[in-house]
């Protein structure tokens, strides 16, 4: 980072001298206006000109830059500003004034966003965040330092725009001289303000709010200090203070917005700020100046903070790929608040006098807290862990959208090097012979070999293998990263590109598949499969490797990309793709995904489990002397897939379950439930090993986060858990829930599997029974739904004949359910006859249709005979 910083020490000093130059002019001008004895709205309107022209500049500057290069637009833009306040030496005029000043707004913006652009070339994924807040950083300090220079000479004279027109001269020279080239401008397409206000309207309301009260507070706020006499010396420590503020408040808000309820907390700032600007005319007219500037730092402290804020808010509900079009509206916002803001509160200070400009400001704020407070009742809050990052912004300047960490990363395109176009063009006009060229001009130039094989590896016509090969003839201690150079540029060859570096590097094969896989998502799977091709051993390394790399992506999920986040596939694919490659490591590679992608265990369960039964069913299908082949070439490998038996692949599903139940134990049901699902014939195995764990899986939860217990209070309500220890109600709700969703997957199997569960887990049989029998109830809900459903789209002349049978369908349905509970209370029973009675009224209460059935099927119990459970099934029987 420090190494950073120093290659790019030419734009900061460039950049801290022209904001040290408007640090003065933004002070000086609404001085002198009033010395001028300018009304004061007339101050205002020539102020609030500023953001016109800052909203042109924003719009056409990233044009000039493509058409003039950066320092040469950067250069002429400050000359043209210099002309500008040089100009307003010559004629106190407000017209003058008006367009000079709508002429700096317009040369600041294209001049930020030349330095913006630049240090987003110089930046990287991981240092861009703080390339910025040190880009803030300089721009507050020296717009603070500059307000200090209006004590050099009086500002009834021309020395200090003579001033402010050198320094802002003085600003080209650094960067004119510096030997780095600036990025490729590219143009964004903005989102439109009407639809970014229906995805978050306080974060636009809260913007163009922003953009007037920090427009009207720091440009009329010499105005404010004048009507008190603070003139000189004092006038630039009052202002500073503001500035201070700004800079200093950014810590604290945006640690709170980070950790509490963003709305919360600019609510909270809001009724801060206007309190404390309110107290501010109280401690003007006590004439108590350091308590004054105190107050004034922490107002506009807030209100500076206002801007990330509503930045912040807005980026929480947009996708990651929308952050850069919607950037352009909030800009939009701003600078419309911007040019209202100064010119409708100086109508109302005109009005009221100079010394009510934070009263106006306050009501402002007033109003916007009324709007957080509606929109708070309107939509619950964001989970603070799921809220993106405050990032702090200055509103002196327009958003650096490239630099902001939060902004999805794109790495800058630089401009080609003379002799990089040079092997462009001959590639393009002869491609048959620029295989040769390029493998002469890297001979010649072997520094920019990279750039020269990647660039022609693009143009149409040129054999991108060929001339990968001759690059690892001519420069073979560069083809690490002449392979990950192409790879970029012809991402479609990736695969045979690395495959050919395993040819001649064998070595190195892995951490290039590795490091290309990791920037080139959608170059995964492909690159983990060539890695492990060429190094079948390494297939856990990179499964490892990748899981370390899925789970920052996954954990860095935002909740409104969630909905298009793919996690689950990708990871299931990488797993089926070295799987198939390394079968022996199947599961090891399976476990290292899930738990870094714990979301995904699900997909990858059913994913691998049709993997290994097809694997399985080769095996069978070629004959017992493949089986015997295969057990001879890898022995781990036999103990997974080489028994053809069922046995055997009941045993490999089974230890699926469990080893990804184990990394995973918050997924552990849907794990189950997606190996059943993948193949149903496993279904009382997988019951009957999970039943076995719960226990151990409940308890080892219970230590860990009492929190993360499987128990669901309302889940365990529906099943009849009311036992006084929450470990033994966890896992009887786990089992209820265990049977009712397996049961649904294959409900064939139902009643087999309850009873497996039930007798793994004797002390939870009443639970299982009850959830056996709420999954019964609800399936049978479901079935008539459907019946219902189809009977109204029958023909009308068809309308009796087919509700009758739909009617004999209803009661066959129900029929049936009966007897699968009834089947299931007599298993149970004969399993665990001193829990007979219980199991017995349990369904019954969940399924009164069932009775006689239950009855019936509980007669031959001692047990139940001697208990009263008969007798009242009976007199229910009877009386319906």
């Amino acid at each position: 980072m420090r190494s950073t910083i120093v290659s790019l020490l030419s734009l900061f000093i460039s950049c801290f001298i022209l904001m040290l130059g408007n640090g003065l002019i933004n002070i000086l001008l609404p001085v002198r206006m009033q010395l001028e004895l300018m009304s004061t709205d007339t101050i205002g309107l020539v102020l609030s000109l500023y953001f016109v022209g800052m909203l042109a500049g924003s719009v056409i500057s990233k044009s000039l830059i493509s058409r003039a290069g950066h320092i040469r637009m950067f250069a002429g833009s400050i000359a043209l500003a210099a002309v500008s306040i040089l100009v307003c030496s010559l004629y106190a005029d407000p017209v003058l004034w008006g367009a000079m000043r709508i002429l700096i707004g317009f040369c600041n913006a294209c001049a930020y966003t030349a330095m913006e652009s630049w240090l987003n070339g110089a930046s990287t994924k991981d240092t861009r965040g703080k390339i910025l807040a040190f880009y803030n950083a300089v721009i507050l300090g020296a717009t603070f330092a500059g307000q200090f220079l209006i004590n050099i000479a009086s500002p009834t004279e021309a020395i200090l725009f003579v001033l402010s027109g050198i320094i802002l001269c003085l600003a080209v020279i650094p960067m004119s001289w510096s030997r780095h080239r600036g990025p490729e401008v590219t143009e964004t397409v903005s989102m439109s303000i009407v639809a970014l206000f229906r995805r978050s309207p306080l974060g636009v309301v809260a913007c163009f709010t922003s953009g007037i009260v920090y427009a009207a507070v720091f440009n009329l706020i010499p105005l404010f200090a004048s009507h008190y006499g603070i003139e000189g010396f004092d006038l630039s420590i009052y202002v500073g203070s503001a500035t201070l503020g700004a800079f200093l408040l950014q810590f604290p808000v945006g640690y709170l917005s980070d950790r509490f309820d963003r709305r919360s907390v600019l609510l909270m700032a809001l009724l801060l700020s206007s309190a404390v600007g309110f107290s501010i005319q109280l401690l003007a007219d006590l004439e108590m100046f350091v308590a004054m500037s105190v107050a004034t730092a922490i107002s506009a402290g807030i209100i500076a903070c206002t801007y990330p804020l509503s930045i912040s808010e807005t980026f929480d509900k947009l996708k990651q790929s929308e952050m850069v079009s919607a950037m352009g509206s909030l800009i939009l916002a701003f600078s419309i608040g911007g040019m209202i803001g100064p010119y409708s509160i100086s109508l109302l200070m005109g009005l009221f006098g100079s010394q009510t400009l934070y009263y106006q400001v306050g009501v402002v704020q007033l109003i916007l807290a009324a709007f957080v407070v509606l929109r708070m009742r309107i939509r619950p809050a964001l989970p603070a862990e799921d809220q993106e990052n405050f990032v702090m912004q200055s509103g002196a300047v327009p958003a650096s959208v490239e630099l902001d960490p939060r902004i999805e990363y794109t790495e800058a395109t630089m401009p080609l090097s003379p002799e990089v176009r040079t092997a462009v063009e001959i590639a393009e006009s002869d491609p048959g012979t620029a295989v040769r060229m390029a493998k002469t001009m890297v001979q010649a130039k072997p520094e920019q070999g990279v750039d020269i094989v990647a660039e022609v590896a693009k143009v149409e016509g040129v054999d991108p293998l060929r001339l990968y090969e001759s690059m690892l003839d001519v420069v073979p201690d560069q083809i690490l990263e002449i392979t990950s150079a192409m790879v970029k540029a012809t991402p479609e060859l990736g695969y045979e590109l690395v495959r050919k570096l395993a040819e001649s590097n064998p070595d190195d094969v892995v951490a290039v598949a590795a490091e290309i896989g990791r920037i080139s998502p959608e170059l995964r799977v492909d690159m983990a499969r060539v890695a492990v091709e060429s190094a079948p051993e390494s297939a856990l390394e990179v499964a490892e490797y990748y899981a370390q790399v899925m789970g920052d992506e996954y954990g860095a999920v935002r909740p409104a990309d969630r909905e298009d986040d793919t996690s689950d596939q990708a990871a299931a694919e990488l797993v089926s793709q070295l799987s198939e490659l390394a079968p022996e490591q199947t599961l090891d590679v399976a476990s290292a995904i899930v738990e870094a992608v714990p979301d995904s265990a699900a997909t990858v369960a059913a994913e691998v489990a049709s993997n290994l039964y097809e694997r399985q069913a080769d095996l069978s299908d070629s004959g017992p002397e493949t089986a015997e082949t295969a057990i001879t070439e890898s022995s781990a490998e036999s103990e997974m897939i080489a028994n053809t038996g069922d046995e055997s692949w009941q045993q490999d599903a089974v230890d699926l379950v469990t080893r990804l139940a184990e990394v995973a134990p918050k997924q552990a049901i849907d794990i189950g439930v997606a190996v059943v699902e993948a193949q149903p014939d496993v279904a009382v195995a997988v019951a009957t090993e999970y039943a076995s764990t719960i226990s151990d899986r409940q308890s080892e939860l219970a230590e860990a986060d009492s929190e993360t217990s499987v128990q669901d209070q309302g889940y365990t309500e529906t099943i009849g858990v009311s036992d006084d220890n929450p470990e033994k109600n966890s896992v009887a709700a786990e089992a209820a829930e265990l049977v009712s969703r397996l049961s649904d997957a294959v409900p064939e199997q139902g009643v087999d599997i309850g009873v497996a569960v039930a007798e793994a887990l004797p002390e939870a049989a009443v639970a299982v029974a009850t959830g056996y029998a709420n999954a019964l109830s609800e399936r049978q809900s479901d079935d008539e739904n459907d019946s219902e459903a189809v009977n109204i789209e029958i023909q009308a002349e068809w309308e009796t004949s087919v509700d009758n049978q739909g009617d004999g369908t209803e009661q066959t349905a129900r029929l049936e359910v009966a007897q699968e509970a009834a089947e299931l209370v007599s298993r149970l029973a004969d399993a665990m006859p001193e829990q007979a009675v219980d199991i017995g009224a349990a369904v019954v209460d969940a399924l009164p249709e069932s009775a006689s059935d239950v009855v019936e099927a509980l007669e031959g119990s001692d047990q139940v005979q001697s208990s009263d459970l008969v007798s009242d099934l009976d007199k229910n029987k009877r009386q319906d």
